[in-house]
């Protein structure tokens, strides 16, 4: 069985987070050089004060933890636009504790449960698998499994939300070209878009007739610039790993 921290300590979200933080992050009690090369002791805890040879004891560590998930918590919840179930907000800890505040603070996971799309959400965990190692990033199994972990804690709070999480390849992250997100994001754009050259409609079209060109094409061409735009910024968020 893994070692896990204290339990009579005072835990700002439910045990069955703490655990699969603790789980995932594993316990050493002297500084080590993580995946990514960034000192790290405890319970995966970084920072300008970790350096070799650091030697924590088990109730520090555990101290520790149980501290900056106090503070996550409080960071995370502010965050948050809608009510959060208890299953969900230690999900959402973990992720953020495993990727920073700031990156989670621009997630499409956080995106999307601020606007109640709980699948999207539950889906969106599975963008976060990849490290930074030897400068290039790389997808890690163990991410891979920390993510289904997340995810299937998250849409458990959710009867709208099946088939999510339960293992590494159940409800992958869809292709680029079939994203929901790209998809919405470049009609949304494409859209703007439109609306911008109706807005100035008349400038268009004096611009359109020196031209000799129709209108109706100068609008076309702005709302596939645009939709294009996005889908490129899309398709490196993809390949960075980035939610």
């Amino acid at each position: 069985m893994a070692k896990l921290p204290d339990r009579s300590l005072p835990w700002p979200i439910l045990w069955a987070g703490v655990e699969l933080i603790a789980e995932a992050e594993g316990c050493k009690l002297t500084a080590y050089r993580d995946i990514s090369g960034v000192w790290t002791i405890g319970w995966g805890q970084t920072g300008p004060d970790i350096t070799a040879g650091l030697a924590w004891t088990q109730a520090e560590a555990d101290a520790d933890l149980c501290r900056t998930l106090t503070d996550l918590s409080v960071r995370v919840h502010a965050l948050l636009r809608l009510p959060t179930a208890p299953r969900e907000l230690a999900a959402l800890v973990s992720l953020a504790y495993n990727i920073g505040i700031a990156a989670f603070a621009r997630s499409t996971v956080l995106a999307a449960h601020n606007r109640g799309d709980k699948a999207a959400a539950a889906a969106a965990f599975a963008l976060w698998n990849k490290a930074t190692i030897n400068g290039k990033k790389q997808v890690v199994q163990g991410l891979l499994l920390r993510r289904a972990r997340e995810a299937e804690m998250y849409a458990a709070s959710s009867s709208r939300v099946t088939g999510v999480g339960l293992s590494p390849d159940v409800a992958p992250v869809a292709p680029l070209a079939a994203s929901p997100t790209a998809l919405s994001g470049g009609a949304s754009v494409a859209a703007g878009g439109l609306a911008l050259a109706a807005q100035y409609s008349q400038d268009v079209a004096a611009v359109a007739r020196s031209l000799a060109i129709n209108p109706l094409l100068v609008c076309a061409v702005i709302a596939v610039v645009a939709g294009a735009i996005v889908l490129w910024r899309r398709w490196k968020q993809r390949r960075e790993g980035v939610a």
